[in-house]
């Protein structure tokens, strides 16, 4: 296959957004697109090989397999033996555990498996994962194995049906992530059935090539189009974000445009000038050591000093840029030569290495190497696992809804014969242990993963919030309710707090009183492990410790929108828990006497915001004097 300078120009263009997405530097919002864009270029690359090989009958899959083996592995295992050094230095052990797992799942091709039954991939934890973006090379990797059998097949039997078999491919795979953009978002996401179609339109661009080349060169239009492509595809890099559904007929949209891209030659456009740019083509040539990189690299940095810091993140970029061209020159480039390293070579090296990861893999996945911390320490890290002594709903009642549940698993004794409703997310679920402690059965609870209390309002990963709070305003209506109370991790939808109003509206004539309590305190990557890092022991003197919480002045600022659209209505009153925990950006309460166990002392927290029993209580006893019955 004839190299192509536009084509590492376009993988340039689809790694730097990716880099700048996942360091939160403010723009490229749709930074996550260069990995459909990836996909694309993949399918074309992958296509292009096989459909030339297979043509003229030298192709196996033993050189097939090799090839890719040469292409990736080396430099995966060079990035993540780093890796698991920083990860084993700095990673607490439920982090180190779920590394360990994810190393395991790499090993076996399958990181995106892992990543999905884990979480989401704009979930915040996903922020302190190094491996994460593995999950984009299993989808490739999977590729990998199915479709190269499916072109043999065709090709040699059905030469005539190649096209056919490709769009039925794109097409059925479309429809999938169509459905699954709603349905099973986090699924959606990460598996090879509702990415093949991205692929699918890389295959598509090499049969177009293969099959009419010259009336793509001698297209008049050829210039108008790729120009167009690429705006349509910088457009979409700044425009999108993580609210909208993806992948779905949306992602069409940048998949069309680097499909346009990659099929018009048009040497003479603004486009083919600039992606022939030598830094673009240098930045291409480096991209998968690059991609391979930036992710562990910011991840530790998260760790180390968890307060956004836009200098260090470039700081850490241009790093990232060093680390691949090393990669690249001294991994990739040796490894890739028949004539420097024998096939006998890579294979003994790869399966000793991978040896090596999936043995560490096991042994951190256990339980995350504990013997690194004394006795203190992993009290305090036992924390990350924690489930409150008491406060939970008599009967072992259903009140908080994981995130494929609906409101039909709720136990009708969560909401009923209750004259205080609590709403709102799994913050709201920690905060209803200290509330239920300090208030008893007539407290209501309601809440469910990632959903915060807002009417008319759709969470893209979660397809259940819009039902569930639609089924709580019924239940506000026809009960006999004295006080609802609002509370979730506002912070993490930030952008649909506008909904707010229209809830508040839909309450005001209820003759109900309603609280809004705003966000708690953030510690990244969470409280135990914040507290080991400043060594602040569990005592009373950390209690009086200066303590500054991560994203204190970000909150605020979501307080003073909260509390500006709550003093509309004469029923509402806003209250600050950042003000309940915080006497000032720099003093924050971070460890409270154990409600159970008075000698001992516990932090307020146990992962990043999630509140303990004693937190919750602690807040609790902050609320309007005249709207609960709790004693002080």
């Amino acid at each position: 296959m004839k190299y192509r300078k536009d084509i590492d120009g376009l993988r340039a263009l689809a790694v730097l957004p990716v880099l700048i997405f996942h360091a939160q530097l403010g723009f490229f919002e749709g930074g996550f697109l260069g990995v459909d864009v990836f996909f694309v270029i993949s399918g074309f690359l992958i296509t292009s090989i096989l459909v030339e090989e297979i043509s003229q009958k030298t192709f196996t899959f033993a050189n097939f397999y090799e090839r890719r083996v040469r292409r990736l592995l080396p430099a995966l295992i060079f990035m993540t033996a780093v890796t698991s050094v920083l990860a084993y230095q700095f990673m607490i052990t439920v982090d180190l555990q779920g590394y360990g797992n994810s190393l395991f799942a790499m090993s076996l091709f399958s990181s995106n498996i892992f990543f999905w039954m884990d979480s989401g991939y704009f979930d915040r934890v996903a922020d302190l994962k190094p491996m994460l973006h593995t999950w984009s090379l299993a989808v490739e990797e999977q590729y990998y194995f199915f479709f190269p059998l499916v072109l043999l097949v065709v090709l040699r039997w059905f030469p005539k049906l190649l096209t056919l078999t490709v769009l039925i491919i794109l097409v059925f795979s479309l429809s999938l992530a169509t459905w699954g953009a709603t349905n099973a978002p986090d699924a959606n996401f990460y598996l090879l059935p509702t990415r093949a179609w991205e692929l699918m339109f890389g295959s598509l661009a090499s049969i177009l090539i293969f099959n009419n080349v010259q009336l793509l060169e001698k297209l008049r239009a050829g210039n108008v189009l790729k120009n167009t492509a690429l705006v349509v595809l910088i457009i979409c890099l700044f425009t999108f974000d993580e609210s909208l559904p993806h992948p779905s007929l949306l992602t069409l949209i940048p998949v069309l445009a680097t499909l346009v891209l990659i099929v018009i030659p048009a040497q003479q456009s603004f486009a083919h000038q600039i992606l022939t740019l030598r830094p673009m083509v240098f930045i291409g040539l480096i991209s998968y050591s690059l991609y391979l990189w930036h992710q562990p690299l910011l991840v530790f940095q998260r760790y180390i000093s968890a307060k956004p810091n836009p200098v260090i993140s470039v700081t850490l970029l241009v790093i990232a840029c060093l680390l691949a061209y090393l990669s690249w020159r001294y991994v990739e480039k040796p490894f890739r030569h028949r004539n420097v390293t024998s096939r006998n070579q890579v294979y003994t090296f790869c399966g000793v290495s991978f040896a090596a990861i999936i043995g560490f893999g096991l042994y951190a996945g256990q339980e995350g190497i504990p013997s690194r911390y004394n006795a203190e320490q992993q009290v305090l890290m036992s924390y990350l696992q924690y489930s409150a002594p008491v406060g939970q709903p008599d009967n072992q009642a259903h009140c908080f809804l994981g995130e494929d549940e609906d409101y039909q698993s709720l136990s009708a004794s969560c909401y009923q014969d209750k004259s205080v409703l609590l709403w709102g997310d799994s913050h709201a679920n920690a905060l209803a242990t200290g509330l239920r402690v300090l208030q008893g059965n007539a407290l209501g609870e309601i809440t469910s993963s990632a959903c915060l209390p807002l009417t008319d309002t759709h969470f893209p990963h979660r397809k259940h919030c819009q039902s569930t709070n639609a089924f709580v305003l019924e239940q506000l209506r026809q009960g006999q309710y004295n006080t609802v109370i609002l509370h979730g991790n506002w912070y993490s939808h930030e952008d649909k707090i506008s909904s707010l109003k229209n809830t508040l509206s839909a309450l005001a004539s209820l003759n109900i009183e309603v609280i809004v309590i705003g966000g708690v305190p953030h510690y990244l990557p969470d409280l135990p492990s914040f507290l080991l890092t400043k060594r602040l022991p569990l005592n009373a003197q950390s209690a009086q410790s200066r303590v500054e919480p991560t994203l204190f002045h970000e909150i605020a600022a979501i307080d003073q929108h909260l509390a500006a659209v709550s003093g509309q209505f004469d029923n509402v009153t806003f209250m600050s828990a950042l003000a309940a925990f915080c006497e000032s950006p720099q003093q924050c309460t971070v460890v409270l006497p154990s409600y159970t166990s008075p000698q001992q002392w516990v932090p307020t927290a146990w992962d990043y915001g999630h509140l303990t029993l004693e937190g919750a209580m602690y807040l609790s006893k902050s609320l309007p004097a005249n709207a609960l019955d709790i004693e002080r």
